[in-house]
């Protein structure tokens, strides 16, 4: 590819702008984290691999379908969910090969969705441990049962669980 010698440092000062870090450090952990080839991780996003590769290599600064980049932050929020032990691998897997084949206003609300219950588990994680929060909720349980419930489900419970409690929180208070 032609282009200046600070093309690529550019590239990656922009991407890091824009998902937060170098799409190579993304796409490397999460190729380690969840086995992936980089030829899946292009098919998983819905990209050619030769496109992957030029965002890795810093060539590319952003994914230019909105879909891929849905996908692209979906990845990432599951590869922090692998990361910390909320999610297990082969359902990381599935829920990224759901995606690969989703309608985008699906992805698109589950992903809302998905990312308001991490920043709220993330509150909550950063508040106190999950054995604390299951037994402030084992306190709480028969006075405040569902005080209990929202502690076990933010403080301790993995991401889908909490998914689940936010949207049967939703649709009582609708």
């Amino acid at each position: 590819m032609g282009g200046s010698d600070d093309e690529v440092p550019r590239n990656r000062r922009a991407q890091t702008e824009v998902y937060g870090e170098p799409l190579n450090d993304l796409l490397v952990r999460c190729a380690g984290a969840l086995g992936l080839t980089q030829g899946r991780l292009a098919n998983l996003l819905g990209v050619s691999a030769p496109m992957l590769s030029q965002l890795i290599n810093g060539h590319r600064v952003k994914l230019g379908n909105p879909a891929a980049a849905l996908r692209l932050q979906h990845m990432r929020d599951l590869l922090i969910d692998v990361e910390t032990g909320r999610t297990a691998v082969p359902e990381a897997l599935d829920q990224l090969e759901r995606n690969r084949t989703a309608d985008v206003f699906t992805m698109t609300t589950q992903q809302d969705v998905g990312g308001v219950v991490r920043e709220i588990q993330e509150v909550f994680r950063a508040t106190a441990s999950a054995p604390e929060f299951l037994a402030a909720a084992d306190r709480l349980a028969l006075d405040h049962p569902q005080i209990a419930e929202l502690l076990r489900a933010y403080g301790a419970s993995r991401t889908a669980d909490a998914v689940q409690h936010y949207r049967r929180s939703r649709s009582v208070g609708r």
